[in-house]
């Protein structure tokens, strides 16, 4: 997205990514403590998903759309997808779509496993209407 300046790569960053980031440093699923690399590769690597998605807003004053989310929604069930069949091939939990996180997190109050996947679905598209209100103002 910073290399191309793709709109569209922004439009899905910047759900995505934001929403994602900011929930991954909330509820954290960390394997090493502070003050391993691990850990601060972790944070800083959400951090810069955040602050790359606010680039494209200060400097290349690009905005997102309503339509803007559901490109991100459709773009989160494609990605979703593929994880899922990565995670049965590597034996992996991205996104944890294969098993809840062990440390505490919102997925807890979402229901039992494959079912909160569904209730996850939900609380993406709230996150994104939230990130989306900034940008109401002075659209018509």
């Amino acid at each position: 997205m910073l290399l191309t300046r793709s709109y569209f790569l922004f439009e899905i960053t910047y759900f995505l990514g934001i929403g994602g980031a900011l929930q991954a440093m909330l509820t954290p699923e960390l394997a090493y403590d502070f003050p391993h690399y691990r850990y601060f590769h972790f944070f800083l690597a959400h951090i810069a998903i955040i602050l790359a998605s606010l680039y494209m807003i200060w400097y290349e004053n690009d905005r997102p759309t309503l339509k803007s989310i559901w490109k991100a929604f459709a773009a989160l069930n494609v990605i979703a997808l593929i994880v899922l069949f990565v995670n049965k091939v590597t034996g992996g939990n991205y996104m944890f779509l294969a098993r809840k996180p062990i440390n505490p997190s919102l997925i807890d109050f979402l229901g039992p496993y494959p079912w909160y996947i569904l209730s996850l679905e939900i609380v993406a598209l709230i996150m994104f209407f939230i990130l989306y209100l900034p940008f109401l103002k002075g659209r018509s």
